[in-house]
């Protein structure tokens, strides 16, 4: 607990209170300016009295503040369910990013396995071309070959009948 004398309308009071020597000396100098603009306003009235419309003038200030601090707490409401509305939206979203950004992921690792396969397989046609190509060749040199006997077999099938012939 704090305790400081303070001065209020000229008379000397000890204030006792758990807040800070500062915040009770600035109360004290605010209630002891709020009464003497009161005396300064009325000064033929009393001590009881000047305190007695100090407390009242006092009072309205609280009052009208309190009000006020209502009114900016009702006026807040709505732009705080605003924010916290778009705060659940946001973690929302960065939920569904997370997901997609898995999903890609997914989708990058099996689009890199397509890719080693699509490569062993060109490999295997590009092998299968080239073995292709050899026996299309060995194919064209036998059909040649074929071609050579036919001739000659025809040639001597030629000379048979000739020979047969002559007989």
């Amino acid at each position: 607990m704090n305790k400081v004398t303070v001065k209020i309308n000229g008379h000397e009071y000890t204030m006792v209170g758990s807040e800070p020597k500062e915040y009770l000396l600035t109360v004290a100098n605010y209630v002891d300016e709020r009464m003497q603009e009161v005396a300064k306003a009325n000064p033929k009235l009393s001590t009881a009295m000047i305190a007695v419309l100090t407390t009242l003038n006092i009072g309205d200030e609280l009052f009208k503040c309190s009000y006020e601090l209502d009114k900016v707490k009702l006026q807040l409401e709505k732009p705080l369910q605003n924010l916290q509305d778009a705060n659940i939206a946001v973690n929302d979203l960065k939920e569904d990013i997370k997901s997609k950004e898995s999903q890609i992921q997914k989708m990058q690792e099996e689009l890199s396995k397509l890719n080693e396969e699509v490569k062993t397989l060109k490999e295997q046609n590009e092998k299968l071309e080239k073995e292709l190509e050899e026996k299309e060749i060995k194919i064209k040199d036998a059909e040649e070959i074929v071609s050579v006997f036919q001739n000659r077999l025809y040639d001597y099938q030629m000379k048979i009948v000739e020979l047969e012939k002559k007989e």
